[in-house]
């Protein structure tokens, strides 16, 4: 099955309430296979609390506050991108291995774009706290890296930002 074909098949959406849950399977399926094998302890409990595991956030994305997106193959839920409520930084990316390089993500990020836009036409930028594995991706679609990369908490991390163009 070549690119074409999986994307053909894809449909890309904001996820509901019903399916906060899987999108943070899936985010911490992906994590643990492509983040945690070069990550301290302490970095994936941070990730588990801060995120995947945090009811606070996790409220906030079934009430539509904390947006996700998701690019769904059938019923299943292949990728996603999360933001935080304020959004213009995002906070989750991942993608089933078997989607990788297909260009999903890409078009979640296309999608997510376009929307925040709809609701902010002034937007001038987005962030993001990129993982060592994402930062090639997020230098293909064009954000830039703010700083050398970080480490709090355990989590490895570069702030990089797209500037919105017009």
């Amino acid at each position: 099955m070549d690119c074409g074909d999986i994307m053909e098949n894809i449909v890309i959406r904001k996820i509901t309430e019903n399916e906060v849950e899987k999108a943070m399977e899936l985010a911490l399926e992906v994590f643990m296979q492509f983040e945690a094998p070069d990550y301290h302890p302490s970095g994936i409990d941070t990730f588990k609390r801060d995120i995947v595991e945090n009811p606070d956030y996790l409220e906030k994305a079934k009430r539509g506050i904390c947006p996700i997106y998701g690019a769904f193959d059938g019923e299943k839920i292949v990728a996603l991108i999360g933001m935080r409520s304020n959004k213009t930084h995002i906070n989750l990316v991942f993608t089933k291995k078997e989607y990788h390089r297909k260009g999903i993500a890409t078009a979640i990020f296309n999608y997510l774009l376009e929307d925040v836009l709809s609701e902010n036409p002034l937007l001038q930028e987005l962030t993001l706290n990129s993982s060592p594995y994402g930062l090639p991706f997020y230098l293909h679609i064009g954000f830039i890296p703010l700083s050398e990369e970080q480490e709090i908490n355990g989590i490895k991390f570069t702030p990089m930002k797209y500037v919105v163009k017009r």
